[in-house]
């Protein structure tokens, strides 16, 4: 056999100090590497920080959730100018792909876990003017809106708002909580697999309220509207509430008990009287549906009516003088038919028509005379308008004599107006009696003056009357 060769590389003492030198360099870069690998540049920066309460040398730096480097000092500072209190700045190792960082940058401390972890949230800012270099550093500021710091409550420091009572309390709650649940695992199953069963229909609730065409938003914001409208009248809502209680307390006795008892039977009752009298409301239907079509024609006829009423009432003004007149002739015409003269002279013409038309022109001719008699015998109408009409003829021809008429015409007043002429002398029905001879008689005043003109005309042309007929007036009442 030959003798192998020897060299370095199989030399066992060269192996084993290549190994220890290998595992010594892995042991150094493990303990270097908290502080960033060799020979990897990176982008440094520091912070300020009011507290930092569970950071610690290498806490996650992290932008959006992202790790972006790490803290690799914490160095406690006094208070400054711009900081009244102590303070800790925070020197950063961030990747180089963030250099240089706006100076508009921000950052606060956040809770990683409910452990206790805590890291550093940066939030980069969007001013193009001004940067932070390599070594630079975020200051705290007591005015807001030159400090970089942002605050922010964590789950830890809400929690030290309460006391250390309130803290052993809950944290009681949560053991009897963690008691509850204890061995009731197929309890929580079946809850999960009902929810499960629970959410599809859930969705579909949730899917019409969301959808546009129900208008949830307005049914919202008029449930607000109408809270704050009843808000408003709070104090006589809390009044009506107390009236309310009161009355109910009033009627709280035992005979509304029994009233209420005894409804039942009057209930009864009161259905076999509504059932007998069925057959009546059927009737009453239909004749209420009969009436229907003259119903229609009631607000046409109404407003006739009322036309007719409001057209008339001026007329019926007249009548009862009228009727008094009226009731002056049937007297005498009551006289006529008592005389026994009257009762003859109508037996002998019996029954013919021309009998029945000369008495009832012979009745109907007194009572003509009866009323115009007082206008006659006082006022003189008949000679006076014959002896005027004569007056205005002149002469004329082998045909008869002419009139002579000189008409004054106002066509205010001869035309239909809404509103009489301001001039207007008019007197309808002017009254002739044993008491005035209004007609012809009435003055001009220079105003507007319809109907009888005030106070009494009693002055008359008289003519000559025959013989004897003054005396038989006299005696007869209608002269005065």
């Amino acid at each position: 056999m030959t003798a192998q060769k020897s060299t370095v590389l199989s030399s066992k003492l060269f192996l084993g100090v290549v190994t220890i030198l290998i595992l010594g360099l892995a042991v150094y870069l493990s303990y270097i590497a908290e502080n960033g690998l060799p020979f990897i540049p990176t982008y440094r920066i520091n912070v300020q920080v009011a507290n930092a309460d569970e950071l610690y040398k290498n806490a996650d730096v992290r932008i959006g959730g992202a790790r972006v480097g790490q803290i690799l000092t914490i160095t406690p500072e006094p208070p400054s100018r711009a900081w009244p209190h102590p303070y800790a700045q925070l020197g950063l190792a961030l990747q180089t792909s963030l250099q240089p960082l706006p100076a508009d940058t921000h950052y606060r401390v956040r809770l990683a876990s409910v452990l206790g972890a805590k890291y550093l949230e940066l939030i980069p800012g969007h001013r193009r003017s001004g940067a932070v270099p390599d070594g630079g550093t975020l200051a705290l500021n007591t005015n807001p809106r030159l400090t970089h710091e942002l605050p922010f409550v964590d789950l830890d420091q809400a929690l030290q708002v309460f006391a250390p009572r309130t803290r052993a309390a809950l944290r009681s709650l949560l053991g009897y909580l963690g008691d509850s649940v204890a061995g009731r695992g197929s309890d929580l199953n079946d809850i999960a697999y009902s929810l499960a069963r629970l959410l599809a229909p859930l969705q579909r609730v949730l899917g019409v309220l969301a959808a546009p065409a129900d208008h949830l938003g307005g049914l919202i914001t008029g449930a607000s509207q109408t809270t704050a409208a009843l808000a408003a009248v709070a104090p006589e809502i809390s009044s009506l509430l107390d009236h309310a209680a009161s009355t109910f307390q009033a009627v709280n006795r035992r005979a509304l008990g029994q009233a209420i008892n005894q409804l039942p039977g009057t209930e009864s009752v009161a259905s076999s009287v509504l059932q007998r009298a069925l057959p009546t409301l059927s009737d009453a239907a239909g004749l209420v549906r009969q009436l229907r079509p003259g119903a229609q024609l009631l607000p046409r006829a109404a407003r006739y009516l009322d036309r007719i009423v409001t057209t008339a009432t001026p007329v019926f003004a007249p009548v009862p003088k009228l009727a008094g007149e009226l009731k002056a002739s049937l007297a005498a015409v009551s006289a006529l038919a008592a005389d026994p003269a009257s009762t003859k002279t109508f037996q002998a013409l019996g029954r013919n028509d021309l009998a029945t038309l000369g008495s009832s022109a012979f009745v109907g001719l007194g009572a003509i005379l009866r009323a115009v008699a007082g206008a006659q015998f006082a006022c003189n109408v008949t000679d006076l308008w014959l002896r005027n009409f004569a007056s205005g003829l002149t002469e004329g021809d082998s045909a008869g004599s002419w009139l002579r008429v000189m008409p004054v015409v106002d066509q205010k007043q001869s035309t239909q107006l809404p509103h009489p002429a301001s001039d207007l002398h008019d007197n309808y029905y002017p009254i002739e009696n044993l008491s005035q001879c209004q007609a012809g008689n009435e003055g001009y005043t220079g105003t507007r003056l319809i109907g009888h003109p005030p106070g009494t005309s009693t002055v008359v042309d008289n003519t000559t009357p025959p013989p004897g007929v003054l005396a038989r007036g006299m005696r007869a009442g209608l002269v005065p």
